[in-house]
This record gives C-alpha cells, structure tokens and sequence, in this order.
C-alpha cells in the first residue's frame, strides 16, 4: 500500500531555508524599528529618517531574498544589518552623542536595542552561511563527481 504513494519528497535544500530564515530576520528588523520609531520622529529627527532608511532597506531586500538567492542579494542584506549596529553603536559610544541623539549615551541595555543586534547578528551569520553554502557545493561536486585513482607503488609492478 505505501508502494502507490510514490517516493518520498526532498528535504528542502539549505539555501531555501536560510533564505527563509534572512527574510524573516529581516522583516524582524523593521518591525523592531517600526515600533521605536514615534520616539525618534519629534526630539532627533535624523535618528527617525535613519529609521525609515532602515524599515525601508530590509522590507527592500527581505522581498528580494524571498524570490532569489544572489551574491548581492546576501551583501545587502549583510549590509543593512550592519549599518544598523553601527547607528546603534555609535549612538551609545560617542559622548556628544550621533545624528543629535544625546538621550542614548551610554544606553547598551535598551531592550529594543538588544532585540535588534540579536537579529542584526542573525541576519550576518546567514550572510556567512549563504557564503560557505555557495563555495561547498561547487567544491564537493567537483571532488564527488570523479573517481578516486589509486596509484600502484612502483615496487608492487611486475617488470
């Protein structure tokens, strides 16, 4: 009776699901920053337009990501999350404060802070992740795809 259903379907490859994972991670990321965002729009204005910057670019290559995998693709996404962390980092780190934000020196322990270098740091280990998966199948196809040859030793051949 199990013979009628036929074989069974493949495992997803790793590629769709890392895709999967960065989109959504993505998507994570604007929304973090949807919700902080009435608080950076009246006193640092800059700060706000970074926001929009941000939701914008990882909606942007989140969709992207969804549709194809790409190199480029993989480096927007590496970069949104990076520049991200910078504007977090520089924001706390600088004593003047960043973009006129002086209320976040010194703030590392904002919890919508931490959510979003937690996804910022997801989003880069699956760029890394989509990096080695790109080198490994060409590598082991071509190492898997031809025979191992075994060379006789020279004193084991009949002369």
């Amino acid at each position: 009776m199990l013979a009628r259903l036929g074989p069974s379907q493949p495992a997803q490859s790793a590629d769709v699901i890392a895709r999967t994972m960065g989109a959504l991670a993505l998507i994570t990321l604007a929304v973090i920053h949807v919700v902080d965002l009435p608080g950076t729009l009246g006193p640092t204005p800059l700060v706000g337009i970074g926001y929009f910057g941000i939701i914008a670019a990882a909606l942007s290559v989140g969709a992207v990501l969804i549709v194809r995998s790409h190199w480029l693709v993989w480096a927007a996404a590496g970069a949104v999350a990076v520049m991200a962390m910078g504007g977090y980092v520089l924001t706390r780190a600088l004593p003047g404060g960043f973009l006129g934000d002086h209320g976040d020196v010194g703030n590392w322990r904002c919890p919508l802070g931490i959510a979003a270098l937690s996804v910022e740091t997801l989003i880069i280990l699956l760029v890394v992740l989509a990096a080695w998966l790109g080198r490994v199948p060409a590598a082991s196809v071509g190492a898997e795809s031809r025979p191992v040859a075994r060379r006789v030793p020279e004193y084991s051949q009949p002369r």
